[in-house]
């Protein structure tokens, strides 16, 4: 399972709820206009400098904005919607705290002020801030404790080895205990025998659960610290079980390289077309830096084809990235060109 696809529900992607109303200014100056005219029907009011429609333009504008106010505080607190210092309430309320990356350095001139946690990756934690209730058995559990073990991890995927009963012969099995059973691993789950050094036995064995880490440093490859520490957050006595042997390893990384040619309209401006371009591709490219996620041909095409676009030549890659849920696509080059003006 991996963090990215643990809940079914993206926060970002729900609808506004009906608490948060639609605002118009003319909704709301129509509204005052027909409560005036209804209770004093002779008013003449066809002229847009009268006094009176002044006062009542003003009268909308200033209820608009505390509609508006009102719309900010419901927004502050939903999870998808609030930020700053009305996320850490939000996170109080499960015990999470923001986590400090930086520390403050008065000392230092000018002074260093405290340097936070992101409010995206914030969410994520308190969304699986349940999960953290109980000992890291479930997935989300697991996904939870690595998150808060080192800030630098972006995404976790939790597996565990498959094994599968041996049928063996009755001259065979007459040999052995009545209780004994055979079992043979059908699925390692990525515990190479590197994973596996200085474990006992160095093989997979029923009880193993594999972390996979993917993070923020580089091209998302783990450094020995960052699973040094997550490997002490998930063996702590009040958050492993004690049937469970957890090994945390890397992800693999899957690199690639772009190179793209956009042919655009007569008439249009091809270098900031490049430029709309690739700001869409490093945000795109960044969106799906994550363990699972394909890097696939028809997303890079609708990505670079932006308004005023005659065609897209992609000359790299040229077939899908699949990547497996414990690897990663990274891009260690994007190139963007301008080509010929096409009608």
């Amino acid at each position: 399972m991996s963090l990215t696809n643990f809940s079914a529900i993206d926060l970002s992607r729900l609808p506004a709820p009906n608490l948060i109303e639609p605002l118009s200014f003319d909704k709301i100056r129509a509204e005052i206009l027909d409560d005036f005219q209804t209770r004093f029907p002779d008013a003449e009011l066809s002229l847009v400098s009268d006094p009176v429609v002044k006062l009542i333009e003003s009268f909308a504008y200033r209820e608009l904005l505390l509609r508006q106010r009102i719309n900010d505080s419901a927004s502050a607190v939903l999870l998808a919607h609030a930020t700053s210092s009305e996320l850490d309430y939000l996170g109080n309320r499960f015990g999470v705290e923001r986590a400090l990356l930086v520390p403050a350095d008065n000392d230092q001139v000018p002074p260093r002020e405290a340097v936070y946690e992101q409010d995206e990756r914030y969410r994520e934690r308190i969304a699986l801030a349940l999960e953290g209730f109980s000992t890291a058995g479930p997935a989300g559990a697991y996904a939870f404790h690595a998150l808060k073990g080192s800030q630098h991890v972006k995404d976790v995927h939790v597996d565990a080895p498959q094994f599968a009963y041996v049928d063996l012969p009755a001259q065979v099995q007459n040999l052995l205990p009545p209780s004994a059973r055979l079992l043979v691993c059908t699925d390692d789950a990525g515990l190479t025998p590197d994973v596996l050094s200085g474990a006992q036995p160095p093989e997979p064995v029923p009880g193993d659960v594999v972390v996979t880490l993917l993070t923020d440093q580089g091209n998302g490859h783990a450094t020995p610290q960052v699973i040094e520490q997550v490997q002490s957050q998930l063996n702590k006595e009040n958050v492993r079980p004690l049937t469970d042997r957890v090994h945390v390893k890397s992800a693999d990384i899957v690199e690639f390289e772009l190179d793209a040619v956009i042919h655009i309209y007569p008439g249009m401006d091809g270098a900031a077309l490049v430029d709309e371009a690739r700001d869409s591709l490093n945000a795109w490219l960044n969106e799906h830096h994550k363990l699972g996620h394909d890097i696939s041909l028809s997303g890079l095409f609708a990505v670079l084809h932006r308004e005023g676009v005659q065609r897209v030549e992609l000359s790299a890659p040229q077939w899908d990235i699949v990547v497996q849920a414990h690897q990663a696509a990274f891009c260690t080059r994007a190139s963007i060109q301008l080509g010929d003006e096409y009608v």
